[in-house]
């Protein structure tokens, strides 16, 4: 019998190495889809972290996917909406019976993620709201049972592998409201109400093991935090995570108690070269498809293969958001962006995948308010130069005391590389 590599303790868990692949993909795409695709509905106010306070921030909630922590305020205008749309009476779990999915084609998702430039995807397999995007065995609240009638969890992830590409999973950890539903205003209260029951403890621990299990995931990407009571099983989780998946990859949203990258959101969350790090954000303001979001509220091309050249040149990765309709559809205008950045990456990819910071210098301001990012790989250092009007520029690198010339053909960034640098 081949004895287990790794332990259920915490010695032994800690000594899983981050895989390499996850510091070489640099950018992967998260998918926010539920029974809140459903109402798709969200003030647009503000970026995470940049709401007045915490009240102002749940009840002017910009996160689609929190509708039903949102309608429970009732002074907020979700629950305005919801009354006026569905009836003061229509209770959040009826959602399911409109959760249709009748035009989804995972292959078609998964075509369009790795035309994107993505090398990783992590779906959202349950939620807050405690609804699961597969068969579990331990709720029939999910999507085989109730809506679609399909593991939309398992459809995908096949779908995502035979595209090339990598599967993490999702999981809500701390909270789920079919437990308790008791309206949320302060981020506080995720930690002095949601953790006391050994009834969620137990149900967490259940369903991790039973991802695991059921899809290795690359990725498990647990959120907000874990149940307090159920601190104790996280060695146990990991251990038989590692042994299953070794070269899979935990984030930092278990209390602290173990991470192999942090994850920032929005404006939200600590940034260094001296960790790894991925920032998660939406292409809007919400994860969750948002009626409410027009053209005008969905990041250009341009930024976000900005954002993307700053994260990497950092040492962070973008995992950058789609929110399909309840169809199973995503909408035309996060589609076109997501081409750009795959057409861009078909270009400039070499000074984006598996790269690193530059320890000399990460990126510099230059002349007309154009900018410098730098990464290095085996193949030497690059500069990426944005800003840059349409036309042939010569331009001056002062960190490494040298000129490069470029061609830009249109208005997004360029690459080129550094040669005869120390």
């Amino acid at each position: 019998m081949i004895q287990a590599q790794f332990q259920p303790n915490w010695e032994s868990v800690r000594s899983h190495k981050r895989p390499r692949w996850f510091d070489d993909a640099k950018l992967g795409i998260f998918i926010h889809w539920g029974l809140y695709s459903v109402p798709a509905w969200a003030e647009t106010k503000w970026e995470l972290g940049g709401e007045p306070s915490d009240y102002e921030w749940f009840v002017h909630n910009s996160y689609a996917e929190w509708y039903m922590n949102t309608i429970g305020l009732k002074e907020s205008a979700a629950w305005a909406y919801h009354k006026e749309t569905f009836g003061e009476d229509f209770p959040y779990r009826r959602f399911a019976e409109k959760f249709t999915c009748e035009h989804w084609e995972p292959a078609e998702w998964a075509s369009l993620f790795r035309e994107a430039g993505a090398r990783y995807v992590v779906l959202t397999t349950k939620h807050h709201d405690g609804f699961c995007l597969y068969p579990s065995a331990y709720t029939d609240y999910n999507s085989v049972r109730l809506g679609p009638g399909r593991d939309l969890t398992g459809e995908l992830t096949a779908a995502v592998r035979a595209a090339g590409l990598r599967m993490g999973h999702y999981y809500s950890g701390l909270l789920d409201w079919t437990f308790d539903c008791q309206p949320i205003t302060k981020h506080h209260l995720f930690r002095q109400e949601y953790n006391l029951s050994q009834e969620l403890a137990d149900y967490s621990r259940n369903q991790v093991i039973e991802l695991i299990d059921r899809y290795r995931p690359s990725i498990l990407w647990n959120d907000i935090g874990w149940p307090e009571k159920g601190a104790e099983n996280l060695p146990e989780i990991f251990a038989h995570y590692y042994n299953s998946v070794p070269e899979g990859i935990v984030n930092d949203r278990w209390d602290g108690l173990w991470w192999e990258y942090r994850t920032p959101e929005y404006l939200f969350g600590e940034r260094s070269d001296q960790f790894k790090w991925e920032m998660c954000r939406g292409l809007g303001l919400s994860f969750g498809y948002n009626q409410n979001e027009g053209a005008d509220d969905i990041v250009s091309g341009r930024a976000l293969v900005e954002m993307l050249c700053e994260y990497v040149s950092e040492n962070g990765n973008l995992l950058i958001n789609v929110g399909p309709k309840a169809d199973g559809t995503i909408p035309r205008e996060q589609i076109a962006v997501l081409r750009e950045l795959g057409a861009w990456l078909k270009k400039h990819g070499e000074a984006i995948y598996a790269t690193r910071p530059c320890e000399k210098c990460h990126s510099e301001s230059l002349e007309n308010g154009a900018k410098a990012y730098y990464t290095q790989g085996s193949a030497g250092r690059y500069a990426i130069l944005s800003g840059l009007t349409p036309g042939e520029h010569t331009v001056s690198l002062p960190a490494w005391e040298t000129c490069v010339t470029v061609c830009v053909n249109d208005e997004l960034p360029v690459h080129t590389r550094i040669e005869g640098t120390a």
